[in-house]
């Protein structure tokens, strides 16, 4: 009992001390020089192959939903909205640390995510033509490319300014939601091209601070243990990411 109290004692100190560390982090200080939770090399690689191997996976099943419901004309009569099975599962895997962590759990709501936001990619894609779908793809490929290596090997720290995020984020929302507004009662095209284009931009900044979450070394960088927390975050914003480049291509095609 003493020797584990002692144990205890020294894992939350180290805690604090790593917590005291991540204060005192100025925005000038060289960020490759903390490497915080991911001690070790090993266990950052696995960490990362994890959940792009997982992220993989859900990108091809998503694909695969929505060419079935493009090419198979009696599937779109089956078609449902999973709005509340995509935020149920989405809050349950964000907010309880037993559930994301604990199989078969984790993985039971990751699939049930997985399948939830594959309809919702489907739904979005059968109004438009393949050429549009194919251009959206291809522009949400790259988009997520580069965000990502300018994430991974850029200096600037993104996880430093959750105020900064936190304020775009809630601008963003709020415009979009009063633009919504606006065309229930007339129709402006601007106004669809402004909601898609903060869109993309909203789910890019999103995607470049989860990025850094995951490749660590950074202010603020997730757990080894946290590889379906980790995979969801990537997954849900290129998914978004994806409908609102739908959008904002189709706009420009249909006119």
């Amino acid at each position: 009992m003493v020797e584990q109290r002692i144990r205890e004692n020294e894992q939350l100190y180290r805690a604090w001390h790593e917590q005291q560390r991540r204060r005192e982090m100025g925005p000038n200080d060289n960020e490759l020089d903390y490497i915080g939770d991911f001690k070790e090399d090993t266990v950052r690689r696995s960490f990362i192959r994890k959940v792009f191997c997982i992220l993989t996976l859900q990108l091809l099943f998503s694909t695969g939903i929505i060419a079935i419901f493009l090419f198979v004309d009696t599937a779109r009569k089956f078609m449902i909205i999973h709005w509340i099975c995509f935020t149920i599962s989405y809050c349950v895997i964000s907010f309880s640390e037993r559930a994301r962590r604990n199989p078969p759990y984790n993985y039971i709501w990751l699939c049930t995510l997985t399948l939830a936001m594959s309809y919702l990619a489907a739904f979005a894609s059968v109004f438009y033509e393949m050429e549009i779908i194919l251009m959206a793809l291809g522009m949400t490929t790259l988009i997520t490319l580069g965000i990502s290596l300018v994430a991974t090997f850029s200096k600037f720290d993104l996880t430093m300014r959750t105020g900064l995020i936190l304020i775009v984020g809630l601008a963003s929302i709020v415009a979009i939601f009063t633009m919504i507004i606006i065309l229930m009662f007339t129709y402006v095209k601007i106004l669809h091209i402004m909601i898609s284009v903060i869109g993309m931009l909203l789910l890019s900044m999103y995607l470049y601070f989860d990025v850094q979450t995951i490749m660590g070394g950074r202010r603020i960088e997730l757990n080894p243990d946290e590889v379906i927390f980790a995979t969801v975050q990537i997954y849900v914003d290129i998914i978004l990411l994806y409908q609102y480049a739908l959008m904002f291509i189709g706009l420009f095609r249909h006119h």
